[in-house]
């Protein structure tokens, strides 16, 4: 049984653009005392969803961070799951989704009859689950929105995809744990690195705002994942992991 806690954050997907073999794109499940949520829903999120819970009234939503499909892929089997919850009576309500509306084709193509889609807009603040959820438009390739979870004193911040940017520092500064892409990476030709930040940014990123722990987060296919470790302690003395070693954090 899980012990006692404020926030419970499990990591269902970490992989930048493509799942690895088992694995899963961008999915992140944030827990309280009075329900769940998802951010983003990549790539074999949904599969991974359902090893954590089911689609009752419990489930408050999905928050998407941007309309790529490494970050929404699942979002369209989802909204059939809440249908077949609503047709066989284990949900009454539809699934309040955020995500960005652009791009408007990708915008457009995520409305189903089973969904409620809201837009994202910068600096906007949510509650969802008992949790403050603060929303920091960030720099990548299209309208994309990092996060801030905080309850009861404890705060978890998701930051991906962006590049490296000093002026998010405030926002990120003393969370208790930072889920951060590190998508970058000596030898890697995953990505262009065009919207993206390397592993020793994130790094740098961590130290400056101080946070309790970082977790190297959109991960390369072809990263050395412990080199990509070393190379952010190279400049942040905290702890830092990888879903592959560590996949939940009770906060």
């Amino acid at each position: 049984m899980t012990k006692d806690f404020t926030l419970k954050v499990d990591i269902l997907g970490y992989w930048g653009a493509f799942p690895q073999p088992g694995g899963a794109t961008s999915g992140v499940l944030i827990t309280t005392s009075e329900g769940k949520f998802l951010i983003d829903l990549g790539s074999g999120v949904l599969a991974k969803y359902f090893e954590h819970g089911n689609l009752s009234e419990q489930f408050q939503g999905v928050l998407l961070s941007h309309l790529h499909y490494d970050h929404m892929g699942d979002i369209g089997c989802l909204c059939y799951a809440i249908n077949h919850a609503n047709r066989v009576g284990t949900r009454s309500s539809k699934m309040i989704v955020y995500a960005p509306n652009s791009p408007a084709i990708m915008w457009k193509a995520i409305q189903y009859p089973y969904s409620d889609t809201r837009v994202l807009e910068d600096g906007m603040e949510l509650e969802i689950a008992g949790a403050k959820v603060t929303v920091k438009k960030v720099n990548h390739t299209i309208e994309c929105y990092a996060f801030r979870i905080e309850r009861n004193g404890r705060s978890v911040v998701f930051y991906t995809d962006s590049s490296y940017d000093e002026s998010h520092i405030d926002f990120i500064k003393g969370a208790d744990l930072l889920i951060c892409e590190a998508t970058v990476s000596l030898g890697t030709r995953h990505s262009t690195g065009r919207g993206h930040m390397s592993d020793i940014e994130a790094g740098m990123t961590a130290a400056a705002a101080g946070v309790g722990k970082l977790c190297l987060y959109h991960l390369p296919s072809d990263g050395d994942i412990p080199f990509m470790r070393i190379r952010a302690g190279s400049k942040y003395d905290g702890p830092i992991v990888t879903p592959d070693m560590v996949s939940e954090f009770i906060l």
